[in-house]
């Protein structure tokens, strides 16, 4: 396994110890920044460029998901470490790879640094393809470990709010983010596409394009369109593309069908 560069950005020198006593013992993994505050992170963030950061949620009067608002992309994949469980739905909301709950165990980090290789190699081999990851996330729910989403939290001028998934009628990436666009107005959360994907219901939200996700019941017809692809029009009179790739994954019946009829 090729070497994973690895900061620590945790303000408890024993919390501190106890990761590096842990990562000795794999030896694919480098730990080449330490830090105990926002600061001290956003450097080792910026001049260390890390593949992997473990990231205590409280960092004295910060805390880690300050960190996060105040760096830059590209981000590492991130593991969050704390004593608090109630800070899970937000660290996942920043799009954690793990959430480690102290005091955790060998067993329990070794599972967490299983996950880091795997989305290492996918993130070397260009992270797959969408379509293939969405035929597998349709095979069915045991597939699908995490949890199904029933509301998303979005975080807005400084206060979070709750949008319920059944407002939701779609969702498209934009960069770091996924735009959720609801009837009313458009959020912005900061995850990954496919990480969504995966705790939405798949017979409600249906991948139509690598970058799109819509809501079933919110597409009004379908008709053909050039080079095989399809024309998607929207209940609120917008239109998406269905790529080609993505036609064999419409619920049966669907193609050349207004599904709204």
């Amino acid at each position: 396994m090729a070497e994973i560069r690895v900061a620590i950005v945790e303000d408890e020198p024993p919390a501190r110890a106890k990761l590096r006593r842990l990562l000795a013992e794999h030896a694919s993994y480098r730990i080449v920044a330490e830090a105990e505050d926002v600061a001290g992170g956003l450097t080792a963030l910026r001049n260390d460029k890390p593949d992997l950061l473990f990231l205590d949620i409280q960092l004295g009067s910060e805390s880690g998901f300050d960190l996060l608002v105040r760096a830059s992309p590209p981000y590492p994949l991130i593991v969050f470490t704390t004593a608090f469980h109630e800070h899970a739905l937000r660290a996942f909301e920043f799009a954690a790879l793990d959430y480690l709950l102290k005091p955790f165990d060998r067993e329990r980090f070794a599972r967490t640094l299983a996950r880091v290789a795997e989305r290492l190699a996918e993130r070397r081999e260009g992270e797959g393809d969408a379509a293939d990851e969405e035929r597998l996330r349709r095979l069915g729910p045991g597939l699908v470990r995490a949890p199904r989403l029933s509301r998303i939290v979005v975080h807005e001028r400084g206060r979070s709010l709750i949008v319920p998934v059944e407002e939701v009628q779609r969702l498209s990436a934009s960069g770091n983010y996924v735009e959720v666009h609801t009837a009313s107005r458009r959020h912005l959360v900061r995850a990954t596409l496919s990480r969504l994907a995966q705790r939405l219901e798949p017979s409600e939200f249906l991948r139509v394009h690598r970058s799109h996700l819509v809501r079933a019941d919110f597409i009004a017809g379908i008709a053909p369109w050039a080079h095989g692809d399809l024309k998607l029009t929207l209940k609120d009179g917008g239109e998406l593309m269905l790529s080609r790739r993505y036609r064999g994954l419409l619920p049966d019946g669907w193609q050349g069908a207004n599904p709204g009829h």
